[in-house]
């Protein structure tokens, strides 16, 4: 697997351009790759002529990528109560994990990392997590007003708060750069 691993990796990274995939989602999607690969060892073609970063691996892994993103974009609350209960729980987690915030309305502030690019803005700014109904987890700078927005694909359920928190904290370093950059 790690070959279809890796090329979900390469172009999920290369591809999100709104948005941003947690590492078990990026992970289902390899497993699915995997799958396919080997079905199609099973009917003959040789996939061990294709290398991880050839052109139908790439075709092959966006289209994994894609359906395990609709998936895991299901698990969402469909009221405010749960949204905010959820956000609660945000906030729990963070302080097992030595991070004190708070949740002010919807929105969930992060401590700036001092990594952290400019995000979407003229001046590096605090991220911070809320969540839209239609859509789940959202990334947005943590400013009342003309805040860009990344969508976070993941479980936004209780048990998709450690891989949310995880993408966060990479994204926050500084790890993909500028997430809102579009």
């Amino acid at each position: 697997m790690p070959l279809a691993r890796n090329a979900v990796y390469r172009v999920g990274r290369c591809y999100m351009s709104s948005w941003q995939a947690t590492a078990p989602v990026l992970d289902a999607a390899g497993e699915l790759l995997q799958a396919w690969c080997v079905t199609a060892d099973q009917h003959g073609v040789d996939m061990s002529a294709f290398s991880a970063a050839s052109e139908w691996v790439d075709r092959l892994a966006v289209i994994a990528l894609e359906m395990t993103c609709r998936n895991a974009r299901e698990l969402r609350p469909s009221t405010h109560e749960q949204a905010i209960a959820l956000l609660d729980a945000v906030v729990m987690r963070l302080a097992e994990r030595g991070i004190e915030t708070q949740r002010r309305m919807l929105h969930v502030p992060l401590p700036r990392a001092d990594t952290v690019p400019e995000q979407g803005t003229s001046r590096p700014v605090p991220l911070a997590i809320t969540i839209e109904l239609e859509h789940g987890w959202m990334l947005v700078t943590d400013e009342p007003a003309a805040s860009p927005l990344v969508e976070i694909v993941g479980r936004c359920d209780e048990a998709g708060i450690d891989a949310l928190l995880d993408l966060t904290h990479l994204i926050d370093e500084g790890a993909y750069g500028d997430a809102f950059h579009r």
